[in-house]
């Protein structure tokens, strides 16, 4: 049974124009130079495609169809499993781009607890900062509860977290049982504090701030 590593970096993004190229080095730097040859990078990016291969590193080109805004990443996922020729025992460890201060050391434990919990699929986990239980949908000029309850003491409230892809860990073989947001009832949650995630706007806005990825 092997280790997985995959890197997915398509070419597009609307928030910040070739996001993934920019980010591409924070992943790779952090991973040990004896697991490259696990490592796999999914992308239409030709500028990746050459650092993978200036890299030794095996890559996956993505089809127009897995590389549009609207392409769900099990679909990427299955795509990258079937032209590397994993096992349905392996195990992937998928790393999004957008978190450009992950450690190896939180991938390190977050794999083990994976392996302890002998779970088939495992994603990260942070605190909401607005329960659900407050959150309406949009109505044309009025609002619907999200969750229909008639609560009113916040610590009635059931304990709630917000899934987060800081990491998101699964065996081959459970890809088709997940949903497009790569989990289903069965998957594990490993719980993280809050931590910077580039895709969304605040986060990007402080990134830039602080010089470290530039327009």
């Amino acid at each position: 049974m092997t280790t997985w590593y995959v890197i997915p970096a398509r070419k597009g993004s609307k928030g910040l124009r070739h996001k993934n190229r920019k980010l591409l080095s924070y992943t790779l730097d952090i991973i040990p130079d004896h697991l490259k040859k696990y490592l796999i990078i999914t992308t239409d990016d030709e500028q990746v495609i050459e650092i993978s291969k200036g890299n030794d590193i095996y890559t996956v080109e993505r089809r127009p169809s897995l590389s549009s805004d609207v392409a769900d990443i099990r679909s990427v996922m299955e795509d990258v499993i079937i032209k590397r020729n994993i096992e349905k025992n392996d195990t992937i460890v998928m790393l999004y781009l957008t978190y450009p201060e992950r450690k190896w050391k939180n991938v390190i434990n977050i794999l083990e607890h994976f392996k302890q919990q002998k779970a088939r699929s495992l994603l990260c986990a942070k605190d909401v900062m607005t329960h659900p239980y407050m959150c309406i949908y949009r109505d044309k000029n009025r609002g619907r509860q999200i969750i229909k309850h008639d609560l009113y003491r916040r610590q009635d409230y059931p304990d709630c977290l917000e899934i987060s892809h800081f990491l998101c860990i699964f065996l081959a073989s459970e890809i088709k049982k997940l949903n497009k947001n790569m989990y289903n009832k069965d998957t594990n949650y490993y719980k993280i504090d809050e931590v910077i995630d580039v895709d969304q706007q605040k986060d990007l806005e402080l990134f830039q701030k602080a010089g470290q990825i530039c327009d």
